[in-house]
């Protein structure tokens, strides 16, 4: 008999931008203050699309 696990959507997030934070600093180094501005846009874009796909998608009546 295999137990169920809830997973909460807070945990899902936290996950995706753990890889985001990998991904990033993998391809352009652990020094922010060294990747140059289109790398760190690249990187603050793609946070705001791992909170955007989390977000709240409006209220039930």
């Amino acid at each position: 008999m295999s137990a169920l696990r809830m997973v909460r959507a807070e945990d899902l997030e936290e996950t995706a931008l753990a890889e985001v934070d990998a991904e990033f600093l993998e391809m352009y180094g652990p020094d922010w203050a060294s990747w140059e501005p289109w790398q760190r846009e690249l990187y603050l874009t793609a946070i705001e699309q791992v909170h955007a796909e989390f977000a709240p998608q409006g209220v039930a009546a």
